[in-house]
């Protein structure tokens, strides 16, 4: 007769004090048994959603497709419901490609190389531009084959917009200062210029003059021509005489700082006591209104000036030619600035963008294994929590 358990005849229900009375080989099977057990559910609970995507055939349910669809696909971070986390990496990266961009093609534009060798300078511009045609081309390939939202598409936007603000605020920082100053740093200085007596055509490669004392505007002969803008023009002449060779080779320029109807010169250093220098105009965009404005003054007052050298009148040539060099590169640098800060800006509104995208409601609440009363035991069922035992 086998030995008598202490467990038979007992209920199956048993205090913890009875527990610590067994003897510890009666705790080894009880152990080992629990092992199993909790091995068991690992196991079972590992290969469950395996189990139930294989049990499933094309008979078993209508719904059977898409549930093991859904089952067997992996959820993506931007599945609305979901919490996503932003990586820093191409968030910095974001910020500041598209800056060095901006730099790069703004200071191309701005400075020397632009002047001395344009093509190299817009042959830089324009492998920028054949970069982001490379990234243009990798955004839309990630649209199209990527399920999740990425930077490429943003980067390959605000490069292209840094690309072309770099350009374009170059340009014009160039046009303003930058050629202006090297046209005149190109052409050679004249001292002690006696306008009554040098004629123009002995100093056309002039850029900036200094005139002799006594030199002075003549206001009683100045005029201007009028095309959207006042042009308006005043000879130079020697202690208020008629030039010695008769022809007025210098003319102080300026614009809308005359009147529109008498001889009344007020542009530059015109109330200057000293004695003043000039500044070629070399834009060939302003210097044939001035041509026309001194036609008309020819014609008006019986003159002639067939060289006329137009120029504006500067108590401090030399420093105020130094100063458009010195505004380009305030400008760079403001710019700079300024397009960083637009950088981190887009940047954030990018990022909050993206992080919204797991805060709206999910894509899956409509579903019937997601509704609350479902859940809670069926469509106006209440939940039954009583246990029933089922005969074999």
């Amino acid at each position: 007769q086998p030995p008598h358990h202490p467990w038979v005849g007992r209920p199956s229900r048993f205090r913890s004090s009875q527990v610590e009375n067994l003897l510890p080989n009666q705790l080894l099977p009880v152990s080992l048994w629990a092992a199993f057990i909790a091995f068991s559910l690992c196991i079972v609970s590992g290969i469950a959603e395996s189990q139930c995507l294989e049990a499933m055939e094309p008979g078993y349910s209508e719904d059977a497709p898409l549930l093991k669809a859904k089952l067997g696909s992996q959820r993506s971070v931007f599945v609305p419901g979901h919490r996503i986390r932003m990586n820093v990496v191409p968030m910095f990266l974001n910020v500041f490609v598209p800056w060095g961009v901006f730099i790069f093609c703004c200071g191309i534009s701005s400075f020397w190389i632009m002047y001395a060798h344009p093509g190299v300078a817009w042959l830089c511009i324009c492998s920028v531009f054949g970069i982001w045609t490379w990234m243009a081309a990798t955004a839309l390939w990630a649209r199209r084959y990527e399920a999740d939202p990425t930077w490429f598409t943003y980067t390959a936007l605000v490069v292209l917009i840094f690309a072309i603000a770099g350009t374009v605020t170059g340009l014009g920082n160039f046009k303003a200062f930058s050629k202006p100053f090297f046209d005149i740093r190109d052409l050679k200085v004249v001292h002690d210029l006696d306008a009554s007596i040098v004629p123009g055509k002995n100093v056309m490669d002039g850029g900036i003059f200094g005139f002799s004392s006594g030199n002075q505007l003549d206001g009683l002969r100045s005029w201007h021509f009028r095309w959207k803008t006042n042009y308006c023009v005043a000879p130079i002449i020697t202690n208020g005489t008629a030039p010695v060779t008769q022809e007025y080779s210098y003319w102080a320029v300026g614009k809308d700082c005359c009147s529109h109807s008498s001889s009344d010169f007020r542009c530059g250093a015109w109330g200057y006591s000293g004695t003043p220098g000039g500044i070629r105009v070399v834009d060939e965009g302003d210097l044939k209104y001035y041509r026309l404005a001194v036609q008309q003054a020819e014609s008006l007052y019986n003159i002639m000036a067939p060289n006329p050298i137009f120029v504006t009148w500067s108590s401090e040539p030399f420093i105020e030619v130094e100063s458009w060099n010195q505004q380009v590169f305030k400008n760079y640098l403001f710019l700079a600035a300024m397009s960083l800060i637009c950088s981190i800006f887009l940047m954030s509104c990018a990022t909050c963008s993206f992080a919204f995208l797991g805060r709206s409601r999910s894509a899956y609440a409509t579903q019937m294994l997601d509704d609350p009363s479902y859940q809670q035991g069926g469509y106006g069922k209440p939940m039954d929590y009583t246990t029933r035992a089922y005969s074999a």
